[in-house]
């Protein structure tokens, strides 16, 4: 069932400290997000990034997810992607605020790239390095933030990195 008003609450409580280049972790209710979490025994299936663009913004002050999906890496409203979502979806902020330029200039820089499935396809048998060509979820919040080679998936982007706040706030 997607999200009603109501389940936005702690989105809503949130969402002014939400930053450029905060981890978003998103666990699906579908059939692959399962097949992901189970492949991987991770709590979550997908990863994108928080994008604000305040020179644009106006009162409404709004916050957008970048995330690589099938039809390729693409910004969306996050209060949007949350209305419409079916699962449960964590906020993770970055701790380092000096790597906030940087990864907004490569998550705007990377929108139009492709989605990478044969990479998903190889990490189902081990792991990938990066190709700017084409991206899956967490390799694109992985390379957004200054990371390069080998890429992580979802359930281990914060382990690995050590890039965003290991514990979360459950925003959906």
């Amino acid at each position: 069932m997607a999200a009603d008003l109501n389940s936005l609450n702690a989105y809503l409580s949130i969402k002014d400290r939400m930053k450029t280049g905060d981890l978003l972790q998103w666990r699906s209710d579908s059939l692959i997000g399962a097949a992901i979490r189970w492949r991987t025994g991770s709590e979550v299936n997908h990863s994108g990034l928080v994008l604000r663009l305040q020179e644009y913004e106006g009162l409404e002050r709004r916050r957008w997810t970048s995330e690589a999906l099938g039809h390729g890496v693409y910004p969306v409203l996050l209060s949007r992607k949350l209305e419409s979502f079916k699962g449960s979806a964590w906020w993770h902020p970055l701790k380092d605020d000096s790597l906030r330029t940087e990864a907004g200039r490569r998550i705007v820089e990377m929108f139009g790239v492709g989605y990478d499935f044969h990479a998903i396809l190889r990490q189902i048998f081990g792991r990938v390095s990066t190709d700017l060509r084409r991206l899956f979820c967490s390799e694109y919040c992985y390379y957004c933030v200054g990371g390069w080679g080998t890429a992580p998936n979802p359930g281990n982007l914060i382990s690995e990195t050590g890039l965003w706040e290991e514990e979360g706030v459950q925003i959906l």
